[in-house]
């Protein structure tokens, strides 16, 4: 088989949750893969989602995926970089005490 991946991922097998935007709670996975560009997930369900969150340690490290493919219960993920939106410098002013 053809390595087509842009960089060489690690096996972890570690056990994740995923979290889509439209279903309330969270929900098991295994990451089978991953590196700093994607991972590849097991699940019990197929994933019908084409993004949702990907969390490790009780939400201490989140990746927002996207599905790149899909066979069964398997797929592989890239990860999306968010940017937070900005806070406007009135957000960070104090009123001066008079």
């Amino acid at each position: 088989m053809i390595e087509r991946r842009a960089m060489e991922r690690m096996p972890i097998n570690r056990a994740a949750r995923l979290s889509f935007g439209e279903i309330r709670g969270t929900h098991p996975c295994m990451v089978r893969d991953i590196n700093a560009l994607g991972a590849c997930i097991s699940t019990p369900y197929y994933v019908f989602a084409n993004e949702f969150a990907l969390s490790f340690d009780g939400h201490s490290a989140i990746f927002i995926c996207r599905v790149v493919w899909r066979k069964g219960t398997l797929c592989g993920v890239s990860f999306l970089l968010r940017r937070r939106s900005p806070k406007l410098a009135d957000a960070f002013a104090r009123p001066l005490a008079g």
